[in-house]
């Protein structure tokens, strides 16, 4: 360039020069054959390495000082902004700059120079959290349809409560909006006390903790979010009472380092109506930050505060109209509840539907199918070999319609139970297929259900009972048991 006598600026890692030498330099670069690229800023063009941008810096910047991306706001004015306001979680635009950057950006600066900035920032910094915005750059996708554009929603702030009955897809389109949360680089903690969001810890940076292992406890948790990971809580090794106590003593510790920190993103809290039922909730939630994820099958018992903050609702299969009332007087008086109630009963495995106040529900009921997941959703099993289910659930031996002294809590109790039952009734059981729709209702694992289906075909008319509970117990065994030996062996 100083052979060909242009004048241009040198920096640590830019070439800066009048973007009229544009054409000499791509022939330089091309004849020296450089790894450079380069970017224009109105009248003057800029020369960099590949890989540098004023995007990448601020992102080393911000791990320096352990801050993510998505607490962060870009301010530009020019052609050379664009990756700067699209990697920050908030991109705004001068008034006096780029026409192109300021239709792109989530807000414009109104005014004149940096007094105009100056202000803009002191009115941002007083907020508690980013302003919402329905068409901002980042969003998850609901639905996927080839030949049409995705269906999306914006989530950001936003208290998204899902329900649904049980073993409808709740919890699968809860943990579609985490995984795409955690893929796009957001926080997630989920309390999880089914442990179904298990097979997130496939995703980056994401732990999974409990399960039958060592909880987080408050400095060990503090730990983990100043690292900015996702974590998945899995509760379903502990009673009812212990989840609570832990649920209690521990989601308003991350609402706390959240307001300090920035960390996480969001927090899920599953089976949300146990722990969110009674008058002095508000200690749980932060009400000002928002950003929870509640999910349930019973929201007619979440607190009145609580449904009056919630600003998103996604609703899978929903038979009961109590359940659907209570969802319904969200979207206020204009609701028919008749408009709802055979939609959402009827909606299917993989379908749901978003609903008023919803934005993007457009004040209707909005159906659609839940777009396809990269972690698959596997119905936590272990805690389902020794942790009982209610009494009411427990499998009873009958014979002749008369219940005999002889019932299974657990899995392990129905393999151990069938050796000691008459070979007339373990006979009758198998040609219903009651040990089958047992695990397969109860429990929703098909996989199980179906082995044990071939076993009770082969059984019910030949073999003996020792036969018929030995490989009951095996495929308990394998299926359960197996699993938590590997768990308890890491």
């Amino acid at each position: 360039l100083t052979e060909r006598g242009i004048d241009f600026k040198v920096g640590r890692c830019v070439v800066e020069m009048d973007s009229d030498y544009a054409d000499i330099a791509i022939s330089l670069i091309r004849e020296m054959e450089l790894p450079v690229a380069i970017s224009f800023n109105r009248g003057r063009m800029m020369l960099l390495p590949a890989s540098i941008s004023k995007s990448c810096g601020l992102q080393q910047l911000l791990n320096i000082l352990g801050v993510s991306i998505h607490n962060a706001v870009g301010i530009g004015d020019a052609e050379n902004d664009h990756e700067l306001l699209g990697i920050c979680e908030y991109g705004v635009a001068v008034e006096w700059g780029s026409p192109l950057l300021k239709e792109q950006a989530d807000d414009v600066v109104r005014g004149k120079g940096p007094s105009a900035v100056a202000e803009y920032l002191d009115k941002l910094s007083s907020q508690i959290r980013l302003p919402f915005e329905k068409g901002g750059h980042r969003k998850l996708v609901l639905e996927a349809m080839e030949g049409q554009s995705p269906f999306e929603i914006a989530i950001r702030g936003r208290n998204i409560l899902i329900a649904g009955d049980t073993q409808s897809g709740k919890s699968w389109l809860a943990g579609l909006l985490c995984e795409q949360m955690i893929l796009q680089g957001y926080t997630v903690y989920a309390f999880d006390p089914e442990g179904d969001y298990a097979s997130l810890a496939s995703l980056p940076n994401t732990l999974v903790l409990g399960g039958g292992r060592l909880l987080p406890q408050f400095d060990d948790l503090v730990m983990l979010l100043r690292q900015g990971l996702s974590v998945v809580l899995d509760l379903s090794h502990l009673g009812h009472d212990e989840k609570a106590h832990y649920i209690r003593h521990h989601l308003p510790l991350v609402a706390k380092y959240r307001r300090e920190g920035g960390y996480p993103h969001r927090i899920l809290l599953d089976e949300c109506h146990y722990f969110l039922n009674w008058p002095d909730h508000d200690d749980l939630l932060d009400s000002d930050l928002g950003s929870y994820a509640l999910v349930t099958y019973r929201p007619s018992q979440l607190v009145e505060s609580v449904m009056r903050s919630v600003d998103v609702v996604a609703v899978t299969r929903l038979a009961e109209r109590s359940e659907v009332d209570a969802i319904r007087r969200l979207a206020g008086d204009d609701s028919k509840p008749t408009d709802w109630y055979e939609p959402l009963a009827n909606l299917g495995i993989a379908e749901a539907a978003l609903l008023p106040p919803t934005e993007e529900a457009r004040g209707e009921l909005r159906r659609f199918s839940v777009a396809p997941r990269l972690t698959q959703h596997v119905r936590h099993r272990t805690k389902y070999f020794d942790i009982p289910v209610a009494a009411e659930s427990a499998f009873v031996f009958t014979e002749d319609g008369r219940a005999l002294n002889a019932s299974a809590l657990t899995l392990r109790e129905l393999s151990e139970v069938v050796k000691g039952v008459p070979r007339r009734v373990l006979k009758a059981h198998m040609r219903r297929h009651d040990f089958s729709r047992w695990i397969e209702d109860l429990f929703g694992d098909q996989e199980l259900a179906s082995t044990v289906r071939e076993i009770e075909s082969s059984h019910r008319t030949t073999g003996t009972r020792e036969v018929f509970s030995e490989e009951l117990s095996a495929a308990i065994e394998q299926r359960y048991a197996r699993e938590l030996g590997v768990r308890g062996a890491r």
